[in-house]
């Protein structure tokens, strides 16, 4: 019983199947040359744009904060990202200080971390990679990125306490070791004239020029200090490769083979609806 039961079931699922591969190939005969068409209009589009796309280079910039945080270094340039994006060129390029041909060479621009790890006094740095149609911006695009990081009233006025600050203490390290130098002038000369107090004296001498070496270092570090205290320093400059990425003609050309025949699929699959549509409304007229 179980088996006159199947047979129906299965010659029925056969059935179907025959049904629905011939309406797939009278589909394909009908619409067939719109399918091929778009197939290759897509093709053509995905070669028309791989030759027609300049190439591109990359290039990775190191860059050390001592006045911002990584993270908001970081953020400072996603904005610049989203300006790129919306292609405002002009505010960005008032931004960056360069001309607004060059910022309109820049494709890409984004930044991180060298190391994903929170530490005080942000030792680390950040990396900031972009990507140029034209190596020759990437010396003023270096400029412009510093400058972008600089240029705002917070680190502004951060960096004038700090060198102010400096100078103030070199000053008077300064004028500590000019006085220190005169002491030490003076018990010379004691020391020169009076045999019998030299012994006490020697003493004397010898803790003046411990402090005074003291001073000196310290001197020595405010002022390198002073000439590093920018907002930001260039650990790495941007390296100019000769080779630019990879453009892939093989990938643009599939996938604008399969945009073409999708499109072409949508459109014949449209064009069969509309004549079934209007077959009914036909012979709903006529009846």
């Amino acid at each position: 019983m179980e088996e006159i039961y199947n047979k129906p079931s299965n010659n029925s699922d056969e059935l179907d199947l025959i049904v629905l591969l011939e309406k797939a190939i009278s589909f394909l005969r009908r619409f067939g040359v719109i399918l091929i068409c778009f197939s290759f209009m897509g093709l053509l589009a995905g070669f028309w744009k791989y030759w027609s796309s300049s190439p591109k280079y990359s290039s990775k910039l190191v860059l050390h904060s001592s006045t911002l945080t990584n993270l908001e270094n970081i953020q400072i340039i996603e904005s610049w990202k989203e300006l790129l994006k919306k292609r405002e060129y002009p505010a960005l390029s008032a931004i960056l200080d360069c001309d607004t041909g060059t910022v309109k060479k820049i494709s890409s621009i984004s930044a991180e971390e060298i190391q994903k790890l929170y530490v005080q006094n942000n030792p680390h740095g950040i990396i900031v990679k972009v990507v140029v149609r034209d190596t020759s911006i990437l010396d003023p695009l270096q400029k412009g990125i510093v400058h972008g990081l600089e240029n705002n009233d917070y680190v502004k006025e951060r960096i004038a306490v700090k060198r102010s600050n400096l100078v103030q203490l070199i000053e008077k390290v300064t004028e500590e070791i000019t006085k220190l130098d005169s002491t030490k002038t003076a018990i010379d000369d004691i020391i020169s004239n009076k045999n019998k107090n030299s012994s006490s004296l020697m003493v004397d001498v010898s803790s003046i020029n411990t402090e005074l070496i003291s001073l000196n270092e310290k001197l020595l570090l405010f002022k390198e200090e002073l000439k590093f205290a920018n907002g930001v320093q260039v650990l790495q400059k941007f390296t100019k490769l000769g080779k630019p990425e990879s453009r892939r003609p093989i990938l643009l050309m599939s996938a604008g083979l399969i945009v073409g025949f999708v499109i072409g699929y949508i459109l014949s699959l449209f064009l069969y609806v509309r004549q079934i549509l209007i077959k009914r409304k036909t012979s709903v007229v006529r009846n």
